[in-house]
């Protein structure tokens, strides 16, 4: 039977981890909050999905879940676009720390563990078959579920309406949008937790 003694590291890392998630937390949602850079072409650029993305580079899958989750939740009641925008986030997002957390399983990456990203050939091919994805979800979940539901119309009108009927100027106008927030989603967190050694101090 382990002692009290044994135990008391174990108690005080948990602590440690679920006060660190509850700060993401909290630091995400503020970063909801406050006004955002918006680029010329009207996205918001914010980094709410970077703090995300760092929560994996520091616990891993089950923490950057716990805390996207959550902030969804909030950006659901919060935001003027309600459901829609909530759920937009949520599903571009996700591939950059689910492609990152897919590739712990190579062959050459077995340690299951973020300090692998520390590598920049790594990180700079997970950051683009994380935006590949993201890409190809968000052209996706645009065209068949969020523009018809936010604006009311079928989504062939406002390709027509919108963007000429060229299929390549609406792939264009997504990639104008997820391009740069995925770089800031991949590239913020990495020199945080890697560069500026948040991993080495608060990492699990």
């Amino acid at each position: 039977m382990p002692s009290k003694k044994a135990d008391l590291p174990r108690r005080l890392s948990k602590t440690r981890l679920v006060t660190s998630i509850a700060f993401l937390l909290a630091l995400s949602i503020l970063f909801e909050t406050i006004p955002s850079f918006r680029v010329f072409w009207g996205m918001k650029i914010d980094f709410v999905g970077a703090v995300w993305v760092l929560a994996f580079f520091l616990y891993g899958l089950s923490e950057a879940l716990i805390v996207s989750i959550l902030t969804t939740m909030f950006i659901l009641v919060y935001s003027p676009t309600g459901f829609v925008g909530a759920a937009m986030k949520l599903v571009a997002t996700l591939p950059m720390f689910l492609i990152p957390a897919l590739m712990l399983y190579l062959p050459f990456l077995r340690n299951r563990a973020s300090r692998p990203f520390n590598s920049i050939l790594v990180i700079s091919a997970a950051g683009i078959l994380a935006i590949l994805a993201r890409l190809v979800i968000a052209s996706f979940a645009n065209y068949y579920w969020a523009i018809p539901i936010y604006l009311g119309k079928p989504s062939d009108i406002v390709m027509k309406e919108v963007f000429g009927g060229s299929i390549l100027t609406y792939i264009a106008w997504i990639a104008s949008m997820n391009v740069f927030q995925g770089i800031v989603d991949i590239l913020v967190p990495w020199f945080l937790a890697f560069k500026l050694k948040i991993a080495q101090y608060f990492g699990t």
